[in-house]
Parts: C-alpha cells; structure tokens; sequence
C-alpha cells in the first residue's frame, strides 16, 4: 500500500451541515388502519451529513479538516459536534444560532431499501451577526489550508450570495482552490471559483436559465466557464459516469460502481476526492479517475458513509 499523500494536508469546508439519522428496521405487513406499510423499529443510528459529510470524506482520506457552518442551539446540535469530534474533524468555525434548528434528515430504512425521509430544518438566510462570526472564524483559517470546499444544500447559509463571494475573494488572497458544490440558479455567487461539479439535472437547469436549450454538455460548460469565471468543471452523471470540462482535457468517464446500493452522499465522495488530491498536485485526468472510483465504492455502501483511504489506495 501507497503512503498517504494527503496526510500532510488541511482543507476547510464551508457549507450546510447536518445531522443524518437513520431508522433501520423491517416491514413485514401492512397496517390494519390504512393501506401503509407497518415498520418494525429495529435500531437507530447517526452520522454527519451535507457538507459535514464532505468533511468526514476528507477525514476518511486521511487529510485534517475544518468545518464552517451553523447548527442550531438544541440537542442534535450537541449530537452533531460530538460525531464530528469522534471524527477529529475540526469545528471551531461552527456557529451556533438559537434562532433556527440543527439540520436533521431522517430516513426509515427497511432491507436496505429506504421508504421514507423526514427533513427538520430553516432554509431562511442566515442572520447577520451569525454572519459575522462565521466570517472571523473562517479567516482565522484561511492561512492553515490547502484548499476550500462550498458545500451549498440550499439550507441558508449561503441564500446571500456576498457570502460565497466573499470566501472565493479571500481564498484568492491566500491562493487557495475553491471548488463548488452547487444549489440553485444563481451561479453569479460562486464567480471566480476553481471548480464546480453539478449533477446533470441541475447542468440541465442551469443551462435552460442560461438560455441554452439544445446545446451539447461541452458548449454548455464552456459556455458557464467563460461567463463566471471558473478553470474547470467536472458534471456527475450518476450511472453514466462524470464529464470533465478542462483546459487540457475534455471528456467523459465511464461509471465505475459494480454494485448500487445507496446514492446518498456520493456527489460529497466526488468533490472530497476531487479538492483533496488537486490540491496534492496530481494531474487532472488523474484527479478525476480517482474521484470517479471513490464514488463507484461509496454507493456500493448503504447510508451516508465516507471513501477511506484503505479502499482508494489500490488506485492511486
């Protein structure tokens, strides 16, 4: 086995986290009071989700993180920081904001098969002395990273596009890569970034807002690339694999999973691997290959759960 390149590294990931919950049981009738299934509670449990899932993906590569978002002030906040110290994932830029709830998404699971998800959250922007916090907490550290992760889930932390533009500016000082996880139609907001990875349906509405209706997926990216100024774009086309948009290289690569047990998560795996081994120095195509395997391995899992490094160092 390989040495760890990335174990000398730090990134900081900036986005919407959340507490993942999972209520694993079975169904074996269905209820006597309404056609619905009748699920038998077998056991719970609890891992990090939405951009705090990208933090641990890094962890799981074997890189230190730091993790920038709000949670609320309520006790999935303390679940939630808990994990994450499990996790030794840092999180001295979590704001904590009594006015709004801690993130929670809630699936019932049965035979691996999920029947139903639960979401207890605020989407409403984020206040602005929270703002300010967050904002000294994550200059605080900017000189200690290699790179910088946008995780935006549309859950508020971002629903003021100066935001984003204000950590693309500052990562800029400190010549650090920002890659995006994008949400939405307002890509102004992410003007100037390294990367962004959006999966085909949200390139497809992207493209309809740019009035870009019949054109081809390279126009299209070329196209969002000059507009907003990026230096590369990578699309997820879930079984069909990801398409690179690059200076030195533009196609396609194929799906890389044997087995698809569960999709949640995966478009984290891919930017968690993509930041971590660009930011290593490795070459483009090789960065995506990578990132491309550590997603055919994660939804092979069932949950949200991280690409380790044990798994993606055969290929490296």
């Amino acid at each position: 086995m390989s040495s760890n390149p990335l174990a000398e590294l730090r990134f900081l990931v900036i986005g919407d986290v959340m507490l993942d919950r999972y209520f694993w049981g079975e169904v074996e009738r269905i209820s006597p009071e309404a056609p619905v299934p009748v699920f038998n509670l077998k056991f719970i449990t609890k891992s990090l989700g939405g951009a705090a899932n990208v933090a641990n993906n890094l962890k799981g590569l074997g890189a230190a993180v730091e993790l920038a978002g709000v949670v609320g002030q309520d006790p999935e906040a303390e679940e939630f920081l808990t994990l994450a110290k499990e996790k030794k994932i840092g999180t001295s830029a979590i704001v904590k904001d009594p006015e709004r709830p801690t993130t929670v998404k809630t699936r019932i699971i049965a035979s691996s098969q999920q029947l139903l998800r639960i979401d207890s959250e605020n989407r409403s922007p984020l206040n602005g002395k929270y703002f300010d916090q967050l904002k000294q907490e994550i200059e605080k550290l900017l000189p200690t990273v290699s790179g910088i992760i946008i995780s935006d889930y549309a859950k508020g932390i971002f629903a003021r596009g100066e935001f984003p533009r204000w950590v693309i500016k500052k990562a800029k000082e400190h010549s650090l890569p920002v890659m995006i996880d994008p949400k939405g139609l307002s890509w102004g907001r992410y003007q100037g970034a390294t990367c962004v990875t959006p999966n085909l349906k949200e390139l497809k509405e992207i493209a309809k807002e740019e009035g870009l209706y019949q054109a081809d997926m390279p126009k299209v990216c070329e196209h969002l690339i000059r507009k907003y100024d990026f230096s590369f774009m990578l699309v997820t086309l879930g079984p069909e694999g990801m398409y690179l948009h690059h200076p030195e290289i533009k196609r396609r690569f194929p799906a890389q999973a044997r087995e698809v047990y569960d999709v949640s998560g995966a478009g984290d795996t891919v930017i968690a691997t993509l930041t971590a081994f660009y930011a290593a120095g490795y070459p483009i195509e090789r960065v995506i290959m990578l990132a491309n395997k550590a997603a055919g391995i994660v939804v092979g899992k069932v949950g949200t759960q991280p690409i380790l490094w044990e798994e993606l160092s055969p290929f490296c």
